[in-house]
């Protein structure tokens, strides 16, 4: 019979190196793969966020319509019970003795009255605006007409402006219809 040898235990050597491998490559995916996960939960929580600004945009619109909507059913009933004339006055940048009047009618896309201030005929063209309103509004006698300016308009010089006012000054003064 054989006689076993045991051998001493600081005989025995174990090599680690092929589990130290196996380790640091499985921790290594374990880490990529955490990495990954965070990089899509924060897309996610990016999106989200978006999303959630999107949906109030997207009620504030709603509200807004639905305002802009109720202004002009109103301002379509007021519109059977008063006259609106605007007159927009507008220059010529390059050239400011080029100098522009239009009078535009509630509802018109088109001015029904152009005119233009140039020079020496500067008064008769405001002269012929104060006829031209005043007409519109003795044609709506029964109506209460509205005269506005350059409505949300810097573009008018102050010249012309202080004129135009002058004339619906005089033309309020003269006619029980017009404000």
């Amino acid at each position: 019979m054989k006689k076993k040898r045991h051998r001493a235990k600081s005989d025995i050597l174990i090599d680690l190196t092929s589990l130290l491998d196996v380790i640091f490559i499985v921790l290594l995916v374990v880490i990529g793969r955490q990495m990954t996960l965070a990089e899509k939960q924060q897309e996610q929580v990016e999106a989200n966020g978006t999303v959630e600004e999107a949906m109030a945009l997207a009620q504030d619109a709603q509200i807004k319509y639905e305002l802009y909507m109720d202004q002009v059913d109103t301002a379509e009933q007021i519109g059977q019970y008063v006259c609106v004339v605007s007159v927009y006055a507008y220059y010529n940048e390059a050239d400011l003795t080029e100098r522009y009047v239009q009078i535009y009618r509630k509802g018109d896309a088109e001015p029904f009255a152009k005119f233009e201030l140039k020079g020496e005929y500067v008064e008769d063209s405001l002269n012929e605006i104060r006829i031209a309103i005043e007409e519109y509004a003795k044609k709506n006698d029964d109506l209460p007409v509205i005269l506005t300016l350059n409505e949300n308009d810097e573009k008018i010089l102050y010249r012309d402006e202080r004129e135009i006012l002058r004339i619906f000054g005089e033309l309020r003064n003269s006619n029980n219809n017009i404000f």
